[in-house]
């Protein structure tokens, strides 16, 4: 029997702010939990999800794999 994913709200695009996500994550593509969904909503901020209620493809491993799929460098 198959789980259902429960990172089913999103996709949120977040892009670094100076603050919240700086640093090694970046910018990234962001879906999160039913929980983290109601987080956010409440603050309008990531650094309210906690980290267990979401899960992200940063930027830089999304434009990696398609320049690997497409064998293509764009930049």
């Amino acid at each position: 029997m198959q789980s259902e994913n429960p990172y089913k709200n999103g996709p949120y695009l977040v892009l670094s702010d100076g603050s919240t996500f700086d640093g090694a994550e970046g910018c990234c593509v962001v879906y999160v939990t039913d929980e983290g969904e109601q987080q956010l909503l409440e603050c309008s901020d990531f650094k309210a999800v906690e980290i267990e209620d979401m899960e992200f493809v940063t930027l830089a491993d999304l434009m990696d794999a398609y320049e690997k799929v497409h064998n293509v460098t764009l930049l």
